[in-house]
């Protein structure tokens, strides 16, 4: 109504305006059906949506995920660290295990050759009866020690003490070794060990012939 009656070209015919009645209504007219005054269609503006929450935060099983793979990790290390530790102390244990075996059946071996040297020994009852009633402990070390000379074997205290075991006497392996080392002078050490001096031999054959 507002265009059609011509009133608004005739008010800018009298002000010298007509050149400005045809932008004005253009004007009008974009700014009453909500177009923008640039010529450009409206771009109607829409609120900025927020991420969802699943996607700027880890789930719970995200974060279950995370806590035991982070626990299991030092595990992990631990558990490859200690694989070569006791790869080590088995095999020092095997080590140790087949020296002890190895010293076992050297033991084992050596008290059946002096078995073996008592029973062919021309005074065997009597270097027995010796050892058995004579509770003297200096010829209990002494007699394995005599036994072997000839054999080129290794006597050790524990030897001795399985060697008389043989004979039904009882006699601790520490009083071997202790008794020589009290009685000077009766045995000598050598590279297999101990071994039986001119005057320990004296000292068992002087307690044969006692009886």
């Amino acid at each position: 109504m507002f265009f059609r009656s011509g009133w608004l070209d005739s008010l800018f015919d009298r002000l010298g305006l007509t050149q400005w009645v045809g932008p004005l209504r253009a004007f009008l007219r974009r700014a009453r059906n909500n177009e923008p005054l640039d010529g450009q269609p409206a771009v109607r503006s829409a609120s900025p949506q927020s991420p969802p929450i699943e996607s700027t935060m880890p789930t719970k099983k995200s974060r279950a995920q995370s806590k035991k793979t982070s626990r299991s990790q030092p595990a992990k290390a631990q558990k490859r660290a200690a694989k070569p530790a006791a790869r080590k102390a088995a095999s020092k244990r095997g080590a140790a295990s087949k020296r002890t075996g190895a010293s076992r059946a050297a033991t084992a071996e050596a008290v059946k050759q002096l078995v073996a040297a008592l029973q062919n020994h021309p005074q065997h009852k009597d270097i027995v009866s010796a050892g058995q009633q004579q509770k003297d402990q200096l010829l209990r070390s002494l007699i394995p020690l005599y036994l072997a000379r000839s054999l080129g074997l290794e006597v050790t205290s524990g030897t001795t003490s399985r060697f008389w075991s043989q004979l039904g006497v009882s006699y601790a392996a520490p009083n071997a070794a202790k008794a020589l080392r009290m009685h000077t002078g009766y045995a000598s050490d050598s590279k297999k060990g101990k071994t039986i001096t001119a005057k320990g031999i004296r000292y068992v054959e002087d307690a044969i012939a006692r009886g």
